[in-house]
């Protein structure tokens, strides 16, 4: 949520819009069942936390979209594939706070992933 405030700021001082986006990882090679089950929990949960995001962003008085995107790869490569097909001028992503010495000098998989692949612009917020 750190990011997503961080990104409210930027939208509201450069009039910008907001697109929010869930990606959501389903295995290929899991039970018909199981993927059913994780899919509807994991979808549930994206949806509970996009519904937070555009109460921010309405309180803010800034335009506001939300995607949930389902995935069997990576998912930077989703993230990034969405900016690129959308157009989007900024990517702004959170990463976990770091609790080792050695954590603390890298990005997580995703954040890494999405800025050595995006076709814009990323900010990191920690």
């Amino acid at each position: 949520m750190k990011a997503v405030r961080y990104a409210l700021k930027l939208a509201k001082v450069s009039d910008a819009s907001l697109v929010a986006i869930c990606v959501v990882q389903i295995p290929e090679y899991i039970e018909e069942n199981t993927r059913a089950s994780l899919r509807d929990e994991l979808f549930r949960k994206s949806k509970d936390t996009l519904g937070d995001i555009e109460g921010l962003s309405v309180k803010s008085g800034i335009k506001f979209a939300s995607k949930v995107i389902e995935t069997s790869g990576a998912i930077s490569t989703a993230i990034c594939s969405f900016a690129e097909k959308e157009n989007v001028d900024l990517v702004v992503l959170g990463t976990r706070a770091a609790t080792s010495s050695l954590t603390k000098m890298m990005l997580g998989s995703v954040a890494s992933g999405v800025v050595g692949n995006a076709h814009c612009p990323v900010l990191v917020v920690r």
